[in-house]
């Protein structure tokens, strides 16, 4: 009996240490073996937003401003049954992975703060997916990928509804007249040679202004952001004024309250979902959007509200 035993948990041995070795196997890169114990280092410094050469959008300075704060990172190796998901990770980045030899391919998807909130991170859609394949990782060792360059998404997938760069030329400054251009200030402007000023006093409470026209956003479309570099004294609202109904009045509700910018801080950027406001119950997906901003000051002081490199898109 005791013999019976013994030779049974040989047996079972045998197979525990089978399985064991397979698992190891199949979590293995490029042929290596074994249970890593000591992490290669993926690096990450940066993201930039540059033009598609083979889909070029020939925008003014400005247009490809952007704030990719953090990525999250998904692998693939060959051999394994599915796509390893490495996290979310704040930029500049040094990863750990417990992998080493050859990445089949790696997916890294640009994040952002969505209405500038670190706790609502997203994957910006209007943003291409950085693909890279064969990345070399090493146990103990940094493979430095340094400014990796993202892209918007096909023409064929989104629209500029609205766009304003504040740069020197003929035409009008697409917003409310408390807005003016202020150009070739190196100092102040954010891009190019020109950004948007509005002067507020302490005599004014709160200050409105607005886009100088209605831009239609066509079908009941969920995907819609407002991106705005700015730098404030005061803080500000962004939201929607337009007609609620065919019929009805105009009304004005607000997607996000910006704050001021900190003391020794310049521009900031931010990605403001309009699209939840626009399909909420207040607009129901009303075709016409105007957008409107406020300027809140409470305390009655004086100062500037500069804004840059707007766009409204839609996908």
């Amino acid at each position: 009996m005791a013999d019976y035993v013994l030779i049974n948990m040989k047996r079972k041995i045998k197979i525990l240490s089978y399985i064991l070795i397979s698992a190891i196997l199949s979590t293995s890169c490029d042929g290596y073996e074994g249970d890593q114990t000591v992490p290669s280092y993926l690096k990450i410094d940066a993201i930039d937003l540059v033009d598609d050469p083979e889909d070029s959008w020939s925008q003014e300075s400005g247009f490809f401003s952007s704030n990719i704060d953090a990525v999250n990172i998904v692998f693939y190796c060959d051999g394994d049954t599915a796509e390893t998901v490495l996290g979310t990770f704040q930029l500049p980045c040094k990863v750990p992975m417990l992998r080493e030899g050859n990445i089949s391919y790696m997916r890294i998807q640009p994040v952002v703060k969505q209405n500038g909130i670190a706790s609502t991170r997203i994957f910006y859609s209007f943003y291409q997916p950085i693909r890279l394949e064969n990345i070399h990782m090493t146990a103990d060792s940094v493979t430095d990928l340094g400014t990796l360059q993202t892209m918007f998404i096909s023409k064929n997938n989104m629209r500029v509804l609205w766009q304003e760069f504040f740069e020197p030329g003929p035409s009008e400054v697409s917003l409310d007249t408390v807005v003016q251009r202020l150009v070739y200030q190196s100092d102040t402007v954010c891009n190019g040679y020109g950004c948007g000023v509005v002067r507020v006093t302490p005599e004014t409470k709160s200050l409105d202004f607005w886009s100088d026209t209605l831009y239609y956003v066509g079908d009941a479309s969920t995907v819609l952001y407002l991106e705005i570099d700015y730098w404030s004294d005061f803080d500000f609202r962004i939201g929607l004024k337009n007609p609620a109904y065919s019929e009805g009045p105009d009304v004005t509700y607000y997607a996000e309250t910006i704050y001021s910018t900190k003391p020794g801080r310049k521009w900031n950027k931010i990605y403001v979902n309009l699209g939840k406001l626009w399909s909420s119950r207040y607009y129901n997906h009303y075709p016409y959007i105007r957008l409107y901003f406020t300027i809140l000051n409470s305390d009655k002081k004086s100062g500037n509200l500069f804004i840059d490199n707007i766009k409204l898109l839609a996908q």
